[in-house]
């Protein structure tokens, strides 16, 4: 094992707006650059930085390295501007990029335009970086929190239906909170402790269901979802795992991801991180078990820890 000197990631506030394309997606995509300066311009680029072109449209390139699950931008020779006069320009689109000239929701902002080819590659070599470990575990991190709040959600809608049950009136899922203490409650729970026979026989399980589920919403509600990032990468024919910590996993806009990055082979990887990646292995991308992690596919797991 050991420690990575990691690059501080981006803001999750700027990164909003960005739109991350998996390699495997952008494979799959088959389109024909009909553009010679932007064919031209591309290999440049692929030549000086090290990386592989996939043809995005007629006038540009997806940049890509085989060892980052996210292609790393794209570029291009064409007028992509917003209102442009048609005046073709040579293109290079990072998340990386700042362009001030656009509101950051706005595609523009992250690309770099010049009419000079030779600056053009300079803005190449500048904003076309590989992604940090970090980066890589906020692209999905909300993804994962909202797996995670879809089983609170559940609970709620399970207590919702068991409370209704009992008392027979028209709850909404919002209003399906846990009581402490209101007379009504107490009173029923006795009836229960005491064994009390009720006229409708059902009527005490269906009591001793909603007090469970009740119980499973308030735990569910007021724990806290610690995690792992653990990305899965081949190296040298051996494989090997970036792992990060992850806390307040269970809050979409609240997580804090560790700027400490460590890395393990299978022969040092903890037993209890190697045990829950065996189960999100089996799982399809997007699935997530509670306690266990979610599968973010491309390598890429959320570890409950």
């Amino acid at each position: 094992m050991r420690s990575i000197a990691s690059v501080t990631a981006k803001s999750k506030e700027n990164d909003m707006s960005y739109d991350y394309k998996l390699v495997s997606a952008a494979l799959t995509e088959h389109r024909t650059v009909t553009s010679e300066e932007a064919t031209d311009f591309a290999n440049e680029v692929a030549k000086t930085l090290r990386l592989k072109l996939h043809p995005r449209d007629s006038q540009s390139y997806w940049v890509l390295r085989e060892d980052c699950p996210y292609v790393l931008g794209w570029v291009g020779h064409g007028d992509y501007r917003n209102g442009g006069d048609g005046t073709k320009m040579y293109v290079v689109q990072s998340r990386t990029i700042r362009n001030g000239k656009y509101s950051d929701y706005s595609p523009q902002y992250f690309m770099a335009m010049s009419v000079n080819e030779k600056s053009a590659l300079r803005n190449a070599k500048k904003y076309i970086r590989m992604m940090s470990p970090i980066e890589l575990a906020e692209s999905r991190l909300r993804d994962a929190s909202n797996a995670v709040d879809q089983v609170v959600s559940d609970a709620r809608t399970e207590y919702s239906h068991a409370k209704n049950q009992v008392f027979q009136v028209d709850l909404s899922m919002y209003g399906a909170k846990v009581e402490r203490g209101t007379p009504i409650l107490n009173e029923l729970q006795h009836l229960l402790t005491i064994n009390h026979e009720f006229v409708d026989p059902t009527f005490g399980e269906k009591l001793r269901d909603m007090f469970a589920k009740g119980e499973q919403l308030e735990t569910l509600s007021n724990r806290t979802v610690p995690m792992w990032f653990v990305r899965v990468y081949e190296r040298m024919g051996a494989q090997h795992f970036d792992v990060t910590t992850v806390d307040r996993g269970q809050y979409a806009y609240q997580t804090q991801v560790s700027e400490n990055v460590q890395r393990f082979t299978a022969d040092t990887l903890p037993a209890e991180i190697m045990q829950k990646l065996s189960v999100l292995n089996i799982l399809d991308a997007d699935e997530y078990v509670d306690d266990v992690g979610f599968n973010a596919g491309e390598g890429m797991f959320y570890v409950v820890r």
